[in-house]
């Protein structure tokens, strides 16, 4: 799963009020089944220039320029400055938190090797066998 290809971002656009929307920027995830917006990851929002009509009640959008010129906000042209700095806002989000090294081969080996897994029916009585041990300490 590859995130912002192509430096695209999905915008989503909703109504605050009849009149007030806020954009929020999304990176792109590349999977196999296509191509998707990361709504678990917010990268930036931001409150629309109020609009004198009604829009639908909201409303998706690819970006991938900080140009407000570009073609991607040809429908937007009220807000084409606005959503053009939001994806350059977002974009340096994604490239500051993106930019982690992936692990090294040394450092996975040591993740695994410090990784404990639980069998999710031992768990439940590993946390009473705590809990039991950590009252003993206050009555005793």
């Amino acid at each position: 799963m590859n995130t912002s290809a192509s430096g695209a971002l999905a915008v989503e656009l909703h109504s605050v009020s009849p009149t007030r929307w806020v954009a929020t920027y999304y990176p792109m995830v590349v999977t196999p089944a296509g191509r998707w917006a990361e709504v678990t990851w917010d990268l930036h929002q931001h409150l629309m220039p109020a609009m004198s009509t009604p829009l639908e009640p909201a409303r998706w959008l690819e970006a991938c320029s900080p140009d407000p010129d570009h073609p991607c906000y040809v429908g937007y042209q009220g807000w084409a400055t606005e959503l053009a700095a939001g994806y350059a806002a977002a974009l340096a989000v994604h490239d500051t938190e993106a930019a982690e090294e992936p692990f090294s081969v040394r450092e996975a080996q040591l993740l695994r090797e410090g990784t404990f897994l639980v069998p999710a029916g031992q768990l439940s009585e590993w946390v009473l066998d705590d809990l039991e041990d950590e009252t003993t300490h206050i009555r005793g």
